[in-house]
This record gives structure tokens, sequence and C-alpha cells, in this order.
């Protein structure tokens, strides 16, 4: 079961500040960024794969520091499982938050590289790309992922670009670039 590190926040925090956060490599040999934060109540580690859209974020109980609620993300989108745990670290609850969805947001990633080329798992390569996605969220009632990723602005053109995905079947519902609206 997963424990809070109190060690290395009251070790890493400077004078009376109440996080910390540092850079190393994970057992995957991910590099990784991690903040460590008190709350009144509790803790919380955020974990931020570098140089992609992927956090983890664990809230511990502040007397067992037993991990109690676990969340993993992708730009504004809650994927994989949501897990909450009591106090000892037993499992309460798991959710399989990726379940509704037939078009995962992997599949996304592989038709935004394929079809757009727009790489959505490496913020690199969309900077040297001008085009950094600003917003992505997925929405369950209409079962679609909704992209927003600034552009150049062109004269009489959008100054973004906004894809609608169809998370069922994955085909794109509308695309808004410089041209205009493109309904599929």
């Amino acid at each position: 079961m997963k424990k809070f590190d109190l060690e290395t926040l009251k070790k890493l925090r400077k004078g009376n500040d109440t996080y910390c956060r540092y850079i190393t490599i994970d057992n995957n040999n991910d590099t990784i960024e991690v903040y460590l934060k008190e709350n009144r109540d509790s803790y919380q580690e955020t974990i931020i794969y570098l140089n992609t859209p992927i956090k983890k974020r664990l809230m511990y109980d502040k007397q067992t520091l037993n991990v109690v609620k676990e969340i993993e993300s992708f730009y504004d989108c809650i994927i994989g499982f949501r897990r909450e745990y009591d106090k000892k670290g037993k499992l309460l609850e798991e959710i399989d938050t990726d379940e509704p969805y037939k078009f995962s947001w992997k599949d996304l990633v592989e038709k935004m590289k394929m079809e757009y080329n727009i790489d959505l798992m490496d913020f690199k390569d969309q900077i040297k790309k001008s085009n950094l996605v600003s917003s992505l969220s997925r929405n369950a009632q209409a079962m679609k992922y909704c992209i927003t990723l600034p552009c150049e602005f062109t004269p009489h053109g959008a100054r973004e670009q906004r894809f609608e995905i169809d998370a069922t079947t994955g085909k794109t519902i509308s695309h808004i670039g410089n041209s205009g609206k493109i309904n599929f």
C-alpha cells in the first residue's frame, strides 16, 4: 500500500512552505516531477510525467499517511481507474473512467497523430509545430472529445483549431480551423 513520503516533504520544503517539488526518474525509467503538499486535513502528491499531458494525483490521510484517493488525468480528462480507500488503505470504490468510451483516449492520440499530424502526447513537438493543445476534454453525455489548439492568426481566419471527435466511433464530427468549419 502506498504511503505519503512525509520525510521528503520535510526535507525539501523551504521555511514555512506547505509544499515542495523535485524531479526524479521512476521505476519505469520515466522522468517525473513530483509535488508534495500539506493541506489542513490531508497530504497531496501530484506526479507529472514530463513532456506529456499525463498527471497522477494522490490524496493521503494525514494521520495514517495511507493513500485515500487516486486519479490519473490526460489533459482535462480523468482516465483509467479512480480509486477511493479508507484510512487503513482498504479499497472502497474503483471506477473505470474509460469504460463508457469505445474510442479510447489512446485511440484519440493515434487518430490525431495519423490524420492531423498533432502529437497529443508530446509537448515539445506541439511547441515546435506551434500547435500546443490548450484544452482537451471528453463528455460522457454527448460521447465526444473536444480539442482546442491556438494557431497563428491569419486574416479572416480562426485564431484556434477546434476538433470534435465521436468517442464511440472515432469519427471527426467537426474541425474548425483557419479555413472555417468543416463538418464530417
